[in-house]
């Protein structure tokens, strides 16, 4: 039976009290209109925002720079319930996408992401990897919502579309920023006629480069005078005078793209665009706020050293003597070679494999090609080819402890390589009054995960003398190969009224092959592998098939009014549990879906200076995918726990239902000549229900990890006419993000506090526009923020920057 939907009758009296308030705003003359007309594509043709019937946030290029946001991760912060941030350490290379609370935010390329990201109109496929540069982009489109038929597999939550600038034939610029932690930006763009009327190239290129804004320290160096560090078991790796052997947050990247635009005849236009990108920038910040001393039972030695809140230097645990600073760490990515004590399954006593060091880094290297073909067949028909491949490969470590004993360390490289084939025939039909899209996807992924982890310390129960040790090679393979076909379509009842339906199938084909090896590369690991039944080799395969549908139906009141009730579905794929301990534990887990119901409006007030649009949303969430903390077998049956430890299961399976309930709302108002503000605030209620299995981890009536309730924004900007001096525009920006809990079991050191950032920037602009100088301070009152805290046997936390100043430099052609 579905949960009551609560919206009904608020959203009837929200409809005619914005009807009556849009035909007083139409009467109102003499008021300049200044709301841009901003074009999206969402439902398959160019359509005004104002007359989409979706909840769309749609960001231009102007607001992108204006709000000095550069990355995918930093419209996350005017987007109602939207979630965009780069992982912790650990993490690689990839970012946590969430809408509406549907998201993920795993690495691990066995798990599907539950937002959808695209590139032109090319799916990208993994969360590794998707930390975009926002480089030469005309838009960035963030659909709210389950995006099931339109956007297809994986948009549980909804979509963010990022469409680059294709070429005109004249025009470019080129641009240098320096500023705080040496950064040093210089991007670059131009435009040529190649063949005139035929023929256009644009060449982009950006390049950034910033220090880490967390300093990491040599342990043995800052506390000569401890006896650990006397005995020598705990190593100094720095011998300079300052202590400091790094840093962790940097970022230094290069990235280059081209286009080309051929009209090869009069109703055809191709456009193809290559990239390539190098990014060897450092591990994620993350500091030590406390260790296995607040967490009874796990304050054991290695090393001879006890892990204890010595090596915390900053917050409540903090127990080192020299340092308070928020910003440093002593990871040093080590392990000296240490000789495990505890006994592996056969009795014999753990290996010394050697020294091992995790380069610091968050590196990734890729390139990849897109081609569109736009064939206008008639009139009222039209084709579009959408091809895309891309292929990367990225290198990570990670020194999960925080500290310079030798306890939680991995580095892991991922291989991925996707094509896709995307068709799409656009129609009409009785006298235009239905428009209609039929279209297929072929799409096929290839993604190799190789990681040493060498973790000696992993206790979870009370006997972690007799725990097996940790270090070995993974070098897992999945393949994922999808179809789907799509049919979409607009009946316009009449001039005002219209009724959109759609349907989508998708069947998936995806394995994935388990690999542990030993340090050398070559035997099997048998701590994880039972040599009578060994989960080296083993392939677990998962086969689904799903059809969403949608149905909306949107009525324009009046030119500058309009609502709309939707009713959507959407899915996240299904998969393989990519972290077995044996190969009883190897299952497959079906996709996520949800039934969405949702009513909103858009309109525009007092002659189109104010714009407000806002939605308010039901979701009935099912199969939600995360791992129980005790693994079971194909029947249900909770298996024996691995090692006698309870807590030991990297299984994903599906483990409960949830609802979700929300409203957001969006705001533009120019109320004089040169002054604009912009507003957005949302609210999200997730609540799971009952659990599936007796050994789930969720709670009822409990949230999601990483899921807070309320969010806001507030923009402002004016600007000054200078005469013929030009123009100066100051802004100011103000965020508001919500506290959440890091862990299905919501333990205090996994509570994320909420906190509000300012950014500010004043531009100016010569009178031909053809020199840019802009100021701008990003998080102007130092805020010391957490974007995420992790509580395992240890806690730590990925802080955000603190403040910073940079000046950018522009000259455009």
């Amino acid at each position: 039976m579905r949960a009551k939907r609560p919206y009904g009758r608020l959203s009837g009296l929200v409809t005619v009290a914005l009807a009556a308030g849009a035909a007083q705003a139409q009467s109102t003359q003499g008021v300049e209109e200044v709301l841009a007309e901003v074009v999206v594509t969402a439902q398959f043709r160019e359509q005004n925002l104002q007359q989409t019937p979706i909840a769309i946030t749609a960001i231009t290029a102007d607001m992108l720079e204006a709000r000095s946001q550069t990355r995918i991760a930093d419209v996350t912060a005017q987007s109602p319930n939207v979630l965009l941030q780069v992982n912790p350490a650990g993490g690689g290379n990839s970012m946590r996408a969430f809408i509406r609370g549907v998201g993920q935010a795993d690495q691990s390329p066995a798990v599907d992401p539950g937002v959808g990201i695209y590139v032109d109109d090319v799916y990208f496929a993994t969360v590794t990897g998707s930390v975009f540069d926002l480089l030469d982009l005309d838009r960035v489109e963030i659909l709210r919502g389950p995006q099931g038929t339109l956007s297809g597999m994986n948009s549980l939550g909804g979509s963010v579309k990022l469409f680059s600038r294709k070429p005109t034939g004249e025009g470019g610029f080129i641009e240098a920023t320096v500023g705080d932690f040496d950064r040093r930006d210089l991007r670059a763009s131009g435009d040529f006629t190649l063949i005139e009327d035929r023929l256009y190239a644009r060449i982009s290129g950006v390049s950034r480069h910033r220090e880490g804004h967390v300093t990491r320290l040599d342990y043995a160096c800052v506390h000569p005078d401890d006896p650990y560090v006397q005995s020598g078991a705990i190593p100094r790796t720095n011998f300079g005078s300052d202590c400091k052997i790094g840093t962790l947050g940097g970022q230094s990247m290069n990235a280059v793209r081209g286009a080309l635009r051929w009209f090869a005849s009069d109703n055809v236009e191709v456009n193809f665009s290559a990239d390539v990108t190098d990014d060897k920038s450092e591990t994620q910040a993350s500091v030590l706020r406390a260790t296995g001393e607040v967490i009874p039972g796990l304050s054991l030695g290695y090393q001879g050293v006890p892990y204890d809140n010595r090596f915390v230097p900053y917050g409540p645990n903090r127990g080192d003597t020299v340092i308070n600073d928020p910003y440093v760490t002593y990871a040093n990515f080590l392990n000296p070679g240490v000789t495990f004590t505890p006994l592996d399954p056969a009795g014999t006593p753990g290996p010394n494999n050697g020294a091992f060091y995790a380069k610091p880094a968050n590196e990734l290297q890729g390139w990849g090609l897109a081609n569109t073909i736009d064939w206008q067949l008639t009139d009222r028909h039209s084709l579009k080819f959408i091809t895309g491949y891309r292929e990367y490969e990225t290198l990570s470590g990670a020194d999960n402890d925080g500290s310079p004993v030798h306890i939680l360390l991995s580095q892991s490289v991922f291989t991925h390589e996707q094509v896709s084939q995307e068709v799409r025939l656009n129609g009409a039909a009785f006298a235009d009054v239905l428009e209609y899209t039929l279209g297929g996807i072929y799409f096929d992924q290839k993604t190799v995960f190789q990681t040493r982890e060498s973790d000696p310390f992993v206790p979870q129960g009370p006997d972690p003398e007799n725990f097996p040790i940790f270090d070995f090679i993974q070098n897992d393979t999945t393949n994922n190969e999808t179809q789907a076909v799509f049919l979409h379509t607009m009946w316009h009842v009449t001039d005002r009224l219209n009724v959109a339906a759609g349907v989508r199938y998708t069947r998936q084909d995806k394995d994935y092959t388990f690999y542990r090896l030993n340090v050398d590369g070559v035997n099997p690991y048998q701590p994880l592998s039972d040599p009578d039944n060994p989960l080296n080799g083993r392939t677990g395969r998962f086969k689904g098939s799903n059809t969403d549908y949608r149905l909306n139906v949107d009525y324009q009141w009046t030119p500058d009014l309009m609502t709309y009730a939707q009713f959507s579905t959407g899915f996240k794929g299904g998969g393989i549990s990519p972290r077995p301990y044996f190969p009883e534990q190897i299952l497959s887990f079906g996709p996520e879906t949800l039934d969405a119901y949702e009513v909103g409006f858009k309109s525009r007030w007092f002659g189109r200076t104010l714009q407000l649009n806002g939605a308010f949303f039901y979701n009935d969430y099912q199969d939600y995918q995360a791992s129980p903390r005790q693994c079971v077998d194909e029947h249900g049956q909770i298996l024996p726990p691995p090692f006698g430890e309870d807590g030991l299961c990297g299984q994903y399976l599906n483990v409960a239902d949830a609802k979700v309930r929300g409203a957001e709302l969006e705001l533009e108002l120019y109320p004089i000549d040169g002054l604009s503000i912009d507003a957005a605030f949302s609210y999200l209620d997730f609540e799971f229900r009952e659990p599936f299995i007796e050994t789930n981890s969720v709670i009822a009536g409990a949230s999601a990890p990483g899921i807070g309730k309320n969010k806001w924004s507030f923009g402002a900007q004016y600007e000054i006419y200078l005469g013929n001096g030009g123009t100066l525009t100051p802004r100011v920006d103000v965020s508001y993000m919500p506290g959440y809990c890091g862990d299905l079991a919501c333990s205090e050191l996994s509570r994320n506090d909420s906190y509000e950032l300012v950014n500010a920037r004043v531009t100016y602009r010569s009178p031909d526009d053809e020199w840019n100088v802009a100021l701008e301070v990003t998080n102007v009152t130092d805020e010391l923020y957490y974007l995420n805290k992790l509580n395992t046997v240890y806690a730590s936390s990925q802080p955000g920057l603190p403040r910073q100043w940079a000046v950018t430099v522009r000259r455009n052609f």
